[in-house]
């Protein structure tokens, strides 16, 4: 490390300090200036609050694309108007006194950091079309790890942004207070923005999240007094875009799992970027449209868009697959499994795993990740994970009493789970909240305790997979989690080993507010493919057919219906019924009988979810499945006729039973669930069913699932 690069990051230390104690003393003038028995004064508004100056960095971007812009213009050629494909190979050293040598192979343009290419910036061939971005079939939920409701920033905000004062821009979410100096978000280079607005977190073309700003260009040196053509403005627009990308991604909160958190281009990113002949003066004001193609956490945070930079309303430059990346200060090791993360709980502790830590159990590479008291790495490709996308219920792990290979009966783990505002399965579900969701948010919790009890380490050349075999689980009270964060408790109750696995029984608790609303235990297998190859379902690998098959009733008992194409409980993902034959009357009880048939589609969404590199579709899927068959034999039979807009809730104090032996992958054919209603309770604005059931895989029945209690409630008149 360079003599200067050392000076400036402890000026830093030293101006983070210094901001800190101003800040304190500002706090207790007003305090003393406040008469006896008066309340607090409020803070100024922000654009009245002069920001204090951090020492800022040279914008190394900046100076590397102006002096390849001078250096291509001075030769003559270069893209403007026109277009190239920008590269970065590494990240620029910071050299306040350095000017990059620029070089050109016969090829392209190559700009060296001293002895280092960092980036290569070479003509576009438009005969080969730039790649679109993947247009999602089911756009996945922003996933921010701290909200805030500032959408609009200005100079002041962006300043303070810059300055390293975060919390006071957007929110006590992002308050990093108490880290020391080394972990807290390393200074930005010099503002370009004069604002940036956060306009959809599902707008833009992608519906990934729409970006407004402005800017404007520079005089003087800057401009290097050429005319008005955008020679020397492409640089500026590219270095503003990445600044906007910047403030997205803090807005998101990625940094806060970053100690030392500072923004740069990811490496080997081709970014393509079109000159458009327009007049572009010095000092006219830019403005930037980015529609977002991709907010992600691997391999660490990250943010990509197009953008559009016009002037008086005619395009300058448009820039195709921009993106920034978010890296950990120098001496930072977030991956060091004896060191706490930086993250902190909403109850203000640090967290043993934070959300980059679950997005590696999720899909990240496990081989790169160190095992506690050993040199040895995961290389077995099937392994024990979290579900990914918006199917995974957990963001954080607080804390755990266990010790790493010891499975102590009694060992305790806490974590946390953001709940979105409008999660996609509660507006999938009619508005309310479905079994589906409250038993992943609990049985996620448990697989991931075990993994961080030592299940990660084990069979480390084998593939191993998690499967979740039994479970009983109770609603204690109906919570309005939507916007909130729940605590997933676990107590692993017993271990035992088997020849090629591993089983572990829990306790679990999800609570709200600090009390308790979903309990019960679950039993998940750790298996190896020998072990988890006998499984033969419920009846010894026999068929046991449905009850239709068996007792096959009289055509004018039976009532079909393709839900596709008529009314049914769930809507997109969770429009899990297909086909449907109702027998009133029908079934083990007498009391009622539904069969629910739908083939396996390889394209299903659970598979690309449910797990990364080892698809199977989720075993709450199924028992879902079972609850919607209830809602639509009411629906369907008149049960609900006198109901206004009924509603599927669940029964409070009922005790759900499931267990599981057997697997539903891509290769399997059709998925079967059928119901045995055994009671009916129908009041004035509610209709009450109790009804076991079970799953078949094609002619093995694998799933059974008792007391299933649909409570379908309909509004006031």
């Amino acid at each position: 490390m360079s003599l200067t690069v050392r000076l400036g990051e402890r000026l830093q230390r030293t101006h983070a300090g210094v901001l800190a104690a101003h800040q304190a003393v500002v706090a207790w003038q007003l305090a003393r200036a406040a008469a006896p028995g008066t309340p607090p004064v409020p803070a100024p508004a922000l654009a009245a609050v002069p920001v204090p100056v951090r020492a800022r960095p040279v914008d190394t971007v900046a100076t590397v694309l102006y002096a390849a812009a001078r250096a291509i213009r001075a030769a003559g050629t270069g893209p403007y108007p026109g277009s190239a494909v920008l590269t970065w190979l590494d990240e620029p050293r910071q050299q306040p006194d350095a000017t990059p040598r620029v070089e050109h192979d016969g090829e392209a343009w190559r700009i060296a950091d001293g002895e280092r290419d960092v980036a290569i910036l070479a003509p576009y061939d438009p005969r080969n079309p730039w790649p679109e971005p993947p247009v999602w079939r089911v756009p996945p939920e922003p996933r921010p790890l701290a909200r805030t409701a500032e959408t609009r920033l200005t100079a002041p905000g962006l300043e303070a942004l810059g300055a390293g004062d975060i919390a006071r821009v957007l929110g006590s979410a992002f308050d990093q207070s108490g880290q020391p100096p080394v972990a807290l978000p390393a200074p930005w280079p010099a503002r370009l923005l004069e604002t940036a607005t956060l306009l959809d977190p599902r707008g833009g073309r992608y519906t990934q999240g729409l970006l407004h700003a402005t800017t404007r260009l520079p005089h003087g040196d800057d401009h290097d007094g050429h005319d008005d053509r955008a020679a020397l403005a492409w640089p500026h627009c590219v270095a503003a875009a990445l600044e906007l990308l910047r403030v997205h991604a803090f807005h998101q909160g990625l940094h806060l799992c970053l100690p030392g958190a500072r923004a740069t281009m990811p490496d080997r990113r081709p970014v393509l970027v079109e000159v458009l002949d327009t007049p572009a003066p010095p000092g006219a004001e830019l403005r930037l449209e980015a529609e977002l193609t991709a907010t992600g956490m691997l391999p660490r945070p990250y943010a990509t868009a197009d953008c559009r930079i016009t002037v008086d309303g005619r395009p300058l430059v448009r820039l195709r697959d921009l993106g920034v990346v978010l890296k950990e200060g120098p001496e930072e090791d977030v991956l060091d499994p004896d060191r706490l993360s930086r993250r902190t709980s909403v109850t203000g502790k640090r967290v043993l795993a934070d959300e980059l830590h679950t997005a590696i159990f999720a899909e990240g590479d496990l081989g790169t990740v160190p095992l506690p008291g050993t040199t040895t790495r995961v290389t077995g490709r099937v392994r024990p994970r979290l579900p990914r996308g918006d199917f995974r219920m957990l963001d954080r792990v607080v804390e755990s009493d266990g010790a790493w290979g010891r499975y102590r009966p009694g060992t305790q783990g806490l974590a946390e789970y953001d709940v979105p505002p409008d999660p996609w399965y509660v507006q999938e579900n009619g508005g309310t909240m479905p079994q589906l969701a409250l038993m992943e948010t609990a049985l996620q919790a448990a697989g991931l305790f075990s993994g961080m009890l030592g299940v990660a380490g084990e069979y480390p050349d084998r593939h191993l997979s998690c499967r979740n075999l039994d479970g009983r689980a109770r609603l204690l009270r109906h919570v309005d989690t939507p916007g909130t964060t729940v605590e997933q408790h676990i107590t692993l109750r017993s271990h035992s080993a088997l020849p090629g696995g591993f089983l572990h029984r829990y306790d679990f608790q999800l609570r709200a507010g600090g009390e308790p609303f979903y309990v019960g235990e679950a039993v998940h297998g750790f298996f190896t493919p020998e072990l988890l190859a006998e499984q033969q379902g419920l009846d010894g690998g026999t068929y046991r057919p449905p009850w239709l098959e068996r007792h096959p009733p009289a055509p004018a008992d039976i009532l079909r219906f393709d839900l596709r194409r008529a009314p049914q409980p769930g809507r997109g993902r969770l429009a899990l019924l297909e086909d449907v034959t109702l027998v009133p009357g029908g079934g083990d009880h007498g009391a009622g009988y539904v069969l629910c048939d739908k083939p396996v589609r390889r394209d299903d969404w659970f598979f690309h979810h449910h797990f990364f590199q080892d698809p199977v579709m989720p075993g709450s899927a199924g028992v879902q499945m079972l609850y919607q068959a209830v809602h639509a034999y009411a629906l369907h039979t008149g049960l609900l006729d006198h109901l206004v807009r009924p509603r599927l809730y669940i029964a409070l104090g009922e005790e759900l039973h499931w267990s599981y032996r057997g697997q539903i992958l891509r290769e399997h054919r059709r998925v079967r669930g059928e119901a045995h209603i055994h009671q009916v309770r129908r009041e004035d604005r509610q209709v009450l069913l109790r009804a076991d059931g079970s799953v078949w895989r094609d002619d093995l029945r694998i799933y059974q699932v008792d007391n299933i209690v649909a409570d379908i409630r309909g509004e006031a008149p």
